[in-house]
């Protein structure tokens, strides 16, 4: 597994720091690898909020800065780690900023899991922090959340620490199919699941869930009108595998057939049904009402 820490302390040997080398130190011992931006020692400027990179150049921030050396590394990077030291109850204002930028890219391509690591002087300052990773990164990017760890005071750089961070680093395991979220579909007595790929569109129809929308039976698909979100153009394929589920050009479409007279149509697949919930699909009537959730079976799990 890739690893991308974002170490927003600006003290080379501070107590951020050491939280991080121990963490490193185990996930690599477990065969990871991890990439260490220290962004309080490079040169990320604010976001300008002008849109560029959402209207002119999808994806491409207008600022030429040193985030121009994390954006690749985070698009190939199966996990975060944010590590900062508490100020004003928040990230530092370094970090802030760095994040800030992740709003060009939008929905980094293959992230699954995430992990915050906080150093403070007293206890009960966490609050600001951790909402801004439940929210931006849990939440709103839809990541495994692998655990906040947090030291305060005496806490930092102590054995017991250090240990336990070790210890948390090694236990990291590859994203697999328990990370995979799948829509849930639901129309008349019929509920099938689908496993969502890891495109824009994807993730941005994650963030629109859930959602009611009418289908009509053409004999290969059921097609909906529903409103595209974010896409992005080169993701889009030639073609279809019947069972692959459509959000492009104003439509849902539940591809269950046709397959081999598709090579012609540009498609934006977000999500694949197996073959046997495919066939149920083909059961519903020539009208139906889809009823669309999202199930994340990792958010279930005990941490």
């Amino acid at each position: 597994m890739k690893i991308i820490v974002l170490n927003g302390s600006p003290r080379p040997e501070g107590n951020t720091a050491a939280m991080i080398r121990a963490y490193r130190t185990g996930a690599e011992k477990a065969g990871h690898s991890v990439t260490v931006f220290d962004v309080c020692r490079m040169d990320i400027r604010g976001c300008l909020a002008c849109e560029y990179c959402h209207t002119k150049a999808f994806r491409t921030c207008v600022r030429q800065d040193d985030m121009q050396k994390i954006y690749p590394v985070l698009d190939e990077a199966d996990m975060i780690v944010l590590a900062s030291p508490i100020y004003y109850h928040g990230f530092s204002g370094q970090l802030q900023c760095a994040i800030n930028r992740i709003y060009a890219p939008g929905y980094p391509k293959k992230l699954k899991k995430a992990a915050l690591l906080l150093s403070s002087g007293d206890h009960g300052v966490y609050d600001g922090a951790i909402f801004a990773y439940q929210n931006s990164f849990i939440e709103y990017l839809h990541l495994e959340d692998m655990g906040i760890f947090t030291a305060a005071g005496s806490e930092n750089q102590s054995e017991e620490l250090l240990t336990r961070l070790t210890a948390a680093g090694a236990a990291l395991t590859d994203p697999d199919d328990h990370n995979v979220a799948r829509l849930v579909i639901t129309a008349d007595d019929v509920t099938v699941r689908a496993k969502l790929n890891g495109t824009t569109a994807a993730r941005d129809l994650m963030n629109r869930l859930p959602m009611t929308v009418t289908g009509f039976d053409s004999g290969i698909d059921y097609c909906c009108e529903c409103a595209d979100g974010a896409l992005d153009e080169s993701e889009m394929q030639d073609g279809w595998k019947n069972g692959d589920i459509n959000l492009s050009g104003g439509y849902f479409a539940i591809l269950y057939g046709g397959e081999e007279q598709s090579a012609s149509y540009r498609q934006m697949i977000v999500a694949h049904l197996p073959e046997d919930e495919n066939r149920m699909i083909q059961t519903l009537p020539k009208e139906s009402v889809f009823e669309i959730s999202l199930e994340e079976p990792y958010r279930r799990r005990d941490t």
